[in-house]
């Protein structure tokens, strides 16, 4: 008898295995499955539009903050940094929007996908020069999504001024 102990044990493993197998909670879904995410909602702070200077791109290090630095982190960025010269249009519809700035800082990391940014802005910026003159057009979001509150600064359009300062017909 104590021969077939063994044996009636896996029997009994294996009716509970293959029970939740077949249990679609114990499954995972496929990737095809899950719903995209919704796209989150905002409200408009500030907005801007100024005439800028392309001043070059800068590195910004890791700070060494978490546990995951310096190797498995996102802290280390380059930034394309803009000289504004003077507002041609600014609205602060929102009580907490941006006031007026002296210098904007785009993140241009390839991996950094800010959820209003269009991909093409990042191309545009690198294929500026240092002292390159542009208009400049971005807008201070203050997003939801899920629980979560953050703060957006798309970059929303940029046009190239000619040496004489009025924009470039393309």
């Amino acid at each position: 008898m104590i021969k077939y102990v063994p044996v009636f044990g896996l029997f009994l493993i294996g009716g509970l295995v293959s029970h939740a197998v077949e249990n679609s909670v114990a499954v995972p879904p496929s990737t095809s499955d899950t719903p995209e995410a919704p796209f989150p909602s905002g409200e408009l702070l500030s907005d801007h539009v100024a005439e800028a200077e392309f001043t070059g791109i800068i590195h910004r290090k890791c700070m060494f903050r978490t546990s995951l630095c310096p190797d498995k982190c996102a802290h280390p960025k380059d930034f394309a940094t803009f000289r504004i010269i003077k507002y041609l249009d600014y609205r602060k519809p929102g009580k907490y929007g941006d006031e007026k700035q002296e210098k904007l800082m785009v993140d241009v990391n390839p991996d950094h996908k800010p959820i209003l940014q269009d991909a093409s802005i990042l191309k545009q910026i690198a294929a500026f020069k240092p002292g390159d003159k542009v208009v400049l057009h971005w807008s201070h979001y203050y997003m939801h999504k899920d629980s979560s509150s953050f703060p957006e600064r798309p970059v929303i359009s940029i046009q190239p001024l000619s040496p004489s300062g009025r924009e470039k017909k393309e």
